[in-house]
């Protein structure tokens, strides 16, 4: 760290500390400024291997500046140099490193659709559509059956009147003559 010098800003504390090893993702970081600091103050995180991490808000309450990232920083080592813009007036600027060793997150990969499960649901939707219009079918040929055996009963009847009409038309010619 930078050493102290009256009147100007410089990093006193940090979240996470200068050296510490934290167990879980970092989300946030906090620099507590042993003076008071302008919103110009900025900050830049990397890792061992010098990629840059976004930051997606920067906050300046007080002597703390708190930032927060866009992503939680997994396990590894990181660099903090940060920029202040002193309530004096005055630049100040410094670095500190943390580590993370956080667990690694479980991650549940979706199962992959093969071309083979997707011709296989394809052919399953298309019996499903298939027995919907032989129901269909069937409901329409059942409707047109019971149409139909109306129909031959109508004819029945008026066959039957037609008949016993001629019937009665018969008996009594017979009976006349």
């Amino acid at each position: 760290m930078a050493t102290n010098t009256y009147a100007h800003s410089y990093v006193d504390e940090s979240i996470p500390a200068d050296g510490e090893t934290v167990e879980e993702p970092v989300e946030t970081l906090t620099l507590h400024f042993d003076a008071g600091i302008e919103p110009a103050t900025t900050v830049t995180i990397t890792d061992q291997d010098g990629e840059e991490f976004a930051v997606q808000d920067e906050n300046v309450e007080g002597d703390d500046f708190i930032v927060e990232l866009e992503e939680p920083l997994p396990s590894g080592d990181y660099n903090v140099f940060w920029q202040a813009l002193g309530a004096d007036g005055h630049g100040t600027e410094g670095e500190f490193n943390f580590s993370v060793d956080a667990p690694e997150e479980e991650v549940v990969e979706e199962e992959e659709v093969t071309e083979e499960d997707a011709i296989e649901e394809d052919a399953i939707e298309e019996a499903v559509e298939e027995d919907d219009v032989v129901e269909e079918n069937a409901s329409e040929t059942a409707d047109e059956d019971t149409s139909d055996n109306n129909t031959g009963l109508i004819v029945g009847i008026v066959a039957g009147i037609v008949v016993l009409g001629a019937v009665v038309f018969l008996i009594t010619r017979r009976n006349r003559s």
